[in-house]
C-alpha cells in the first residue's frame, strides 16, 4: 500500500467536500478528476468522471432545494438524475458492479437525517464494490465515511482529511477490482 497515494487521495476527497460547500463545481470536478488520474485511469476517463461527479453534486443540491420547498416529486427527479450521472461515471470507469444507486440514496438520506439508512447505503456502496471476501474492509470503509460526514458537518477540515486518508489507506490495501468511491 502506498501511504503517499492514500494521503493524496484523502486530501483530495476532503477538498471535494469543501468545494461542494463553496459551490465551486469547476474545482470539484478537477479534484475528482485528479483522484481518478492517481488511481490509474486515463486522462479522458478521469476528466469525464470528474465532470459527471460535479454535475451529480449540483443535482443533489437541486434536490435539497426541492426538499426545502416541499416538492417531493421534483426532489426525487433530481436525485434520480444525480444517480444517472453517477451511473455514467461507472460506465466511464468500466465498473462491473453498479453502486451509484447507493451513493444517491445515502446522499438523500443524509439530507433527510435518516442515519440508519445512510449507514446502510454507505455500507452497500462499499460492500458491493469490494465483495464478501473483504467484508471487514467494507465495514471499516463505512465507518470512515460516516466519520468524514460527521466531522465535515462540524467544519473540522483536519479530522475530515485524517478520516479520508484512513479510508483510502484501508481501500488501497486490498487493491479492489473497482473503487466504491464516486465523489
Amino acid at each position: 500500500m502506498n501511504e503517499s497515494l492514500a494521503a493524496t487521495l484523502g486530501e483530495l476527497q476532503a477538498q471535494i467536500y469543501w468545494l461542494h460547500d463553496a459551490e465551486n463545481f469547476a474545482e470539484l470536478a478537477s479534484a475528482a478528476s485528479t483522484i481518478y488520474m492517481k488511481l490509474g485511469y486515463t486522462q479522458q476517463q478521469a476528466a469525464t468522471a470528474g465532470n459527471l461527479i460535479s454535475q451529480a453534486y449540483q443535482l443533489s443540491d437541486d434536490a435539497a432545494n426541492a426538499q426545502k420547498t416541499g416538492d417531493f416529486d421534483k426532489e426525487m427527479q433530481f436525485y434520480h438524475q444525480a444517480k444517472d450521472k453517477l451511473t455514467e461515471v461507472e460506465t466511464t470507469l468500466v465498473y462491473q458492479t453498479s453502486i451509484a444507486i447507493h451513493q444517491m440514496k445515502w446522499w438523500m438520506y443524509f439530507r433527510h437525517r435518516q442515519k440508519l439508512q445512510v449507514l446502510l447505503h454507505l455500507f452497500l456502496q462499499n460492500f458491493k464494490a469490494v465483495g464478501l471476501i473483504n467484508l471487514l474492509t467494507a465495514i471499516k470503509l463505512t465507518y470512515f465515511l460516516m466519520e468524514i460526514g460527521r466531522v465535515h458537518k462540524s467544519r473540522n477540515i483536519e479530522t475530515t482529511k485524517h478520516n479520508a486518508i484512513q479510508y483510502w489507506a484501508e481501500l488501497l490495501k486490498i487493491k479492489p477490482p473497482q473503487y466504491p468511491y464516486l465523489g
